[in-house]
């Protein structure tokens, strides 16, 4: 399990730039400025997003088949409100 870093209230798991030896940056493959940059967009995210126990943002998407064919039918994640909802996230690329 990543460590997790407390950054203004936020759990970021990426570790703060001066926490990183060039080595790591090395194995990374990052120089130290395209880590600051990535690291503050993290942040940025992360700000924004939901917090555990709130409700997730509303959003429409359209569902596949069992074989992961496009079906052309959309979801709607609030009209499933009070209702359990699974997502699967997978890269098909």
């Amino acid at each position: 399990m990543p460590q997790i870093y407390l950054e203004d209230g936020l759990e970021i798991s990426y570790a703060p730039h001066e926490t990183l030896t060039d080595e790591d940056l090395t194995a990374k493959n990052l120089t130290s400025g395209a880590y600051k940059v990535i690291r503050a967009e993290r942040v940025e995210r992360e700000r924004h997003a939901p917090k555990p126990g709130e409700l997730a943002p509303d959003f429409t998407i359209e569902r596949l088949s069992a074989d992961g064919k496009r079906t052309s039918e959309m979801f709607q994640l609030s009209q499933s409100l009070g209702k359990p909802v699974a997502l699967i996230f997978e890269s098909y690329t």
